[in-house]
């Protein structure tokens, strides 16, 4: 056992070495402590930074089928840095691929032959921003190529194209006019129209999407086309009544589409108006001239199918005189549209006929009793000074480039 003297001198030494041994203990529970202190300040900088850093990207336009170039904005700190590239290979020359702050990113991209449209992005560090490009546009015309009759008619073409795709028809003839919608986006129908022909064949192109559809015209007194085989016909409504005093009417004509057909009368008091020949779906306007005797009955038929006009027999029928204003109308060599004053007794029926082909009537072609014949006079590509006539009730109409 340890006596009480050597206890009482160890313990007038320890105090100063256990005072020491604290001071070390102090010492390096601050060290730990600061150690501590310091790597909590380093994380929440380093957070800090990623968040300061991040960057916000612009949305580029659309990039047409074609291809060519595009702008992305890249926003971000003065100091903060990245990189930038393209995840598909129809966009490169992605420049500058690296910088500093905010600037413009430039890329290129590829034509696209495809009927889709693709998309892919760029990417800036970790964000990224969608490029889209147009898909490249293939336009079909149906029919390619029609044949109408000699007689003033009209017809139609369908486009078919993506919804995304414009197109715009044109017409290379003075004779045949087109329709006031000749342009539109996506599937379409442009119509168009034909004066009487005179002379002999004739055959004019129209232009849309880049692609030609060929009309053809028979010549004068040459029958017009005949059914198409292997197409169906209706016509409606099958028969119409008209009184002594004569007028006009329409019957609509049903088949498919790239189906030809034509119309003709079996009487000379009975004409056609419009839609002597036509392709698809399509309308037949007539007119009935004035009944002096018995009763009649004449057919207009289409592709074998006939349709019937009973007249009644005359009666007590007005004294019909006619009388058209101006006789005489100035036009310029860019053409345009004019309208015909046509005065006579009610119930006095009349027709109006062009003589030229590049005069056609848009409007008016037949009526009763007062009324208008509005025409159309296509443009003059031609250095010729311009004549024509057209008949307006019997009387004679002059058309005559002012320039």
């Amino acid at each position: 056992m340890m006596s009480t003297s050597s206890f009482d001198s160890r313990a007038r030494v320890c105090p100063r070495a256990m005072a020491a041994a604290c001071c070390l203990v102090a010492i390096a529970a601050a060290l730990v402590a600061g150690c501590q202190t310091s790597s909590t300040a380093t994380d929440v900088t380093a957070a800090s930074d990623v968040a300061k850093c991040q960057v916000t990207l612009g949305t580029p336009s659309a990039v047409e089928a074609t291809g060519g170039t595009g702008t992305v904005s890249v926003t971000t700190q003065p100091e903060c840095s990245w990189n930038a590239s393209s995840t598909v290979n129809w966009i490169s020359s992605v420049s500058p691929g690296t910088g500093q702050g905010t600037r413009d990113v430039e890329f290129r991209v590829a034509p696209n032959d495809g009927s889709a449209v693709r998309e892919g992005d760029i990417v800036v560090n970790d964000s990224r921003v969608r490029v889209s490009q147009k898909a490249a546009c293939q336009y079909s015309l149906a029919p390619a190529s029609q044949t109408v009759g000699a007689g003033a008619g009209s017809g139609s073409i369908n486009i078919s194209a993506g919804s995304e795709c414009s197109w715009t028809a044109n017409s290379d003839s003075g004779w045949l006019t087109l329709a006031a919608s000749v342009s539109g986006r996506g599937n379409g129908t442009v119509g168009f129209g034909v004066p009487a022909n005179s002379g002999s064949e004739r055959t004019a192109t129209v232009t849309i999407g880049g692609q030609r559809a060929i009309v053809t015209q028979a010549a004068a007194g040459a029958p017009g086309p005949g059914p198409t085989p292997g197409c169906t016909y209706t016509i409606t409504p099958a028969s119409q009544d008209v009184s002594a005093v004569g007028g006009s009417g329409s019957f609509s004509v049903t088949t498919q589409s790239g189906c030809q057909w034509s119309a003709s009368s079996t009487a000379s008091w009975l004409s056609l108006s419009s839609g002597a020949s036509g392709t698809g779906n399509g309308s037949v306007g007539f007119s009935v001239a004035i009944n002096a005797g018995a009763a009649r009955t004449g057919t207009i038929t289409v592709a074998g199918r006939a349709f019937t006009v009973n007249q009644a027999a005359a009666l007590n029928l007005p004294t019909c005189t006619y009388s058209v204003s101006p006789t005489d109308v100035k036009v310029g060599k860019d053409g345009g549209n004019k309208s015909i004053k046509v005065s006579t007794a009610s119930g006095c029926t009349w027709t109006a006929s062009s003589n030229t082909s590049w005069i056609t009537i848009t409007s008016g072609a037949s009526g009763s009793g007062n009324g208008n014949v509005s025409i159309s006079i296509a443009k003059n590509t031609s250095t010729i000074k311009r004549t024509g006539t057209i008949t307006v009730a019997g009387q004679t109409v002059t058309v005559e480039e002012d320039r």
